[in-house]
């Protein structure tokens, strides 16, 4: 039975997930002439969600269903790499084929259950003014091997409740949580540090990215702009702007718009044909109550 405790606590979670729900279910996975093909479920909303296998993306239905044959070039993992939920944690699974795969070149389905009923949590890190301050818990030890937070073993520090608290230096960007089962597979929890508009020590714009599909057909152009303070912290609410430094370029000027939980913001561009084929130089402005940041970018659009 789940202490009623730690379910409440597991609710808020940024990472928490239903049972009914878990982030990754695998069919059978058969190994053979240097590639591994299966089948799986990703939970959660897939409109949102992006799947990696070894780096390579691997496209979702509407249901998260997925079938796939992936070239193993030599190595003995397959990683499962899962983004795009809610807040800054990126789930990475692991599944070492060296060590389960079976004399048929098949190991069963739910590979993963172990990890799944073992219900890992990450919470987002806090700040008490000088260290990070960082909560999970787990549904069921009894299901993993290990579980270590940047390093340091954590699963001997579970309270009654399942949960751990554990202090790291303010000045850390990254915080990672590794469960382990007792076959090898592996799931890993990275969470960023985030801040809040009006708690971010300035503001810095470090990352410009456009997509131009269809950009011909529909005359738009998105981008993607992602936003950190001084510190390397995402910025969550910061407000960003974007406008043309040449006329005649857009249609019309986008509104400003806040930055999410993983710092990103995305921005449409509306075209004027005659842009077409021409490169676009656009000056982005990143605002929070006490900072701005300005950032000349600049891109080829396709005729």
């Amino acid at each position: 039975m789940v202490p009623v405790g730690l379910a409440l606590a597991l609710a808020f979670a940024l990472g928490a997930r239903s049972s009914a729900a878990p982030p990754l279910e695998l069919g059978p996975i058969v190994v053979a002439n240097g590639t591994a093909a299966f089948n799986g479920t990703v939970g959660g909303d897939s409109s949102s969600l992006k799947l990696t296998v070894n780096g390579q993306p691997v496209g979702l239905d509407s249901a998260g269903h997925f079938a796939t044959t992936v070239n193993l070039a030599g190595t003995s993992t397959l990683d499962f790499g899962i983004n795009g939920q809610q807040g800054s944690q990126n789930v990475v699974f692991q599944v070492p084929l060296g060590t389960i795969v079976g004399s048929t070149g098949v190991i069963p389905a739910g590979v993963l259950d172990d990890l799944t009923r073992a219900g890992v949590s990450l919470l987002q890190p806090v700040t008490d003014g000088k260290s990070l301050v960082v909560t999970g818990g787990v549904l069921d030890q009894g299901q993993l091997s290990s579980l270590t937070l940047n390093g340091e073993d954590v699963l001997g520090q579970l309270s009654s409740d399942h949960m751990f608290t554990i202090k790291v230096p303010g000045t850390t960007k990254e915080i990672t949580l590794d469960a382990v089962d007792s076959s090898g597979n592996s799931e890993t929890i990275t969470a960023q540090q985030t801040v809040s508009a009006a708690n971010a020590i300035g503001v810095r714009i470090v990352k410009v990215r456009y997509l131009k599909g269809n950009v011909h057909r529909h005359h738009r152009l998105k981008m993607v702009v992602t936003v950190k303070d001084r510190l390397g912290r995402l910025i969550h609410g910061a407000r960003v702007s974007v406008s043309s430094t040449k006329r005649g370029r857009l249609a019309r000027r986008p509104h400003a718009t806040s930055t999410g939980p993983r710092g990103k913001v995305t921005l449409g561009l509306r075209l004027r044909k005659a842009a077409l084929g021409k490169r676009l130089v656009v000056l982005v402005v990143a605002k929070t109550p006490h900072a701005q940041a300005r950032k000349k970018s600049s891109v080829r659009l396709p005729r």
